[in-house]
């Protein structure tokens, strides 16, 4: 899969606006993210927002269950 296809699916499976930040998430992390979110999914979690901090290196993904929520941060070494 393409750098650009692995974007839109950022864009729409992980509600990733920016078109640039986008295609960032999908150089820095390939479908890690993705993978990530969905196995989160199918464990009961709902994705709340996804963000980036150091705009360069970290892709923060946070989810709730029940009454809990939780941040899950990839970060490129």
């Amino acid at each position: 899969m393409d750098v650009f296809e692995l974007a839109r699916r950022y864009h729409d499976e992980l509600g990733i606006k920016e078109p640039s930040l986008a295609t960032m998430a999908a150089e820095l992390f390939d479908d890690l993210g993705l993978k990530m979110a969905n196995f989160l999914k199918d464990e009961g979690y709902s994705l709340v927002s996804t963000k980036f901090i150091d705009y360069d290196k970290s892709l923060v993904i946070e989810v709730r269950k029940g009454d809990k929520s939780f941040e899950v941060t990839l970060r490129k070494s």
